[in-house]
């Protein structure tokens, strides 16, 4: 989850990459000042210096799911606690030498010390876990204790016949798909969006997620854009973060997956129109919509494309660029609203005919399998920091390989957390981190 980025890296037309890197690094238009992340949040482009980001790091919640109901659960397999958690400290260190690190349960705690808070937030959280019961106990709690009891979930006392005799494990489920940070919520200019969450195991995150945007003072921005919580009625509305990718504040991809629905994109469409007149922003906005398989390896729109720099992409072929690519809908939106609809050719020719000349890096190399392996363990699914500065899984050799033979140099998570320096003195550069276990998720 980003929260705050530079305006001044998203570019309009072709660039060289050093000339990318070097205008993020200016930090033209940036929201905030170089080194302060400040009260706000922003994003403009996905490929903008990160000044803020949000994370939650995994905590014994993981362990709350065994082989049988890791599948419910959204997961591929069970995974390990101890590891995960070395992991994704790994990451959490590299971000926090690039941006301010804001944590899930550290900010929840802030928000619940306010009593209005914290009934706003547990009456429709217990709503959801059918077990509304428990709202006089949890609102006994000290904030930090029930900050994290939100996320671990409340082990089910059996002190009744109905709960003695109950197949189930807990009153209040855990969270264990939390550390997902992309997909609950998402910004969106000054905004941001409460995902309509496509499975209901998720749905709490996403209301976590709404009242911390609500009400914490380091998120502050102009509101909500689309408040997916609305529709939870509506079954054909769905929405994740991972079908929304920023290419500028005029361009935007959206991904029709098994998680999104054109039903929210057109709610989202209306909201984008409304807010821009509100701003006074009058230039046309050009969404590209791609319609993607709905396979288990394509859920969202980034496990096959993502953008690293102002002008390159790493992109799963068959589906980007291969005889089965992804159909692709352009849709023209001007300030009154009104929409043009036409398909083009692939994503490609359709970003470059708006002025984005984007490079494609295959996700897995030239070789079929590696590309088949790779991108089923998320390796379409780089993190930009800054232009041209992304992070990645170590274990995704052969796109990573890709990656430098396209200019990109490749550095370990350790080498950076033991001289910072390398991300100043490196334009393009690739860390890679430990992402065995936390891409075990899926």
């Amino acid at each position: 989850m980003v929260l705050g980025q530079d305006t001044g890296s998203a570019v309009g037309k072709k660039r060289t990459r050093a000339a990318s890197a070097q205008q993020g690094a200016v930090g033209a238009g940036g929201l905030v000042s170089e080194g302060d992340a400040g009260p706000g949040i922003g994003v403009f482009s996905e490929v903008g210096r990160l000044r803020k980001v949000f994370v939650h790091t995994p905590g014994p919640e993981v362990e709350s799911m065994t082989p049988e109901t890791a599948s419910e659960l959204l997961f591929n397999e069970i995974v390990h606690y101890s590891h995960i958690r070395r992991a994704h400290s790994e990451l959490k260190s590299v971000l926090g030498l690039v941006s301010e690190v804001l944590e899930v349960v550290d900010c929840l705690a802030d928000v619940l010390e306010h009593d209005d808070v914290r009934v706003g937030l547990l009456r429709p959280l217990l709503e959801v876990g059918r077990c509304e019961d428990l709202l006089p106990e949890l609102l006994r709690m000290g904030a930090r204790e029930l900050a994290q009891v939100l996320v671990t979930g409340l082990t089910l006392r059996r002190d009744t016949l109905t709960r003695y005799l109950s197949q189930g494990h807990f009153s209040l489920l855990p969270l264990p798909n939390m550390y997902f940070m992309r997909d609950s919520s998402m910004v969106i200019g000054s905004r941001n969006i409460a995902s309509a969450m496509a499975s209901p195991v998720r749905v709490a995150e996403s209301i976590i997620m709404r009242a911390l945007f609500k009400h914490h003072p380091r998120l502050a921005g102009k509101g909500i854009l689309l408040d997916g919580l609305s529709f939870a009625s509506d079954s054909e509305f769905t929405i994740e973060g991972g079908d929304v990718i920023v290419v500028s504040e005029d361009v935007m991809l959206l991904g029709v997956s098994e998680r999104t629905t054109t039903k929210a994109i057109d709610s989202l469409i209306d909201r984008l129109v409304q807010s821009r007149r509100e701003d006074g922003r009058h230039a046309p906005l050009t969404v590209f919509c791609v319609i993607l398989p709905k396979e288990r390896s394509t859920i969202h729109l980034d496990m096959i494309f993502t953008l690293v720099s102002p002008d390159q992409a790493v992109v799963h072929a068959p589906y980007i660029l291969g005889r089965k690519r992804s159909r692709v809908v352009r849709i023209q939106i001007d300030q009154d609203g009104s929409r043009r609809f036409r398909d083009v050719d692939d994503l490609l020719g359709g970003l470059r005919a708006v002025g984005f000349g984007i490079d494609p890096i295959i996700c897995g190399g030239n070789d079929p399998l590696h590309q088949q392996r790779e991108q089923w363990n998320s390796g379409a699914n780089l993190f930009a920091f800054a232009p041209g500065q992304v992070i990645c899984y170590d274990m995704h050799v052969h796109t990573v390989d890709a990656c430098a033979k396209s200019g990109f140099e490749v550095v370990s998570a350790r080498e950076v957390i033991a001289d910072p320096g390398i991300l100043a003195r490196r334009s393009t550069v690739v860390v890679t981190v430990d992402g065995s276990e936390i891409a075990r998720g899926g």
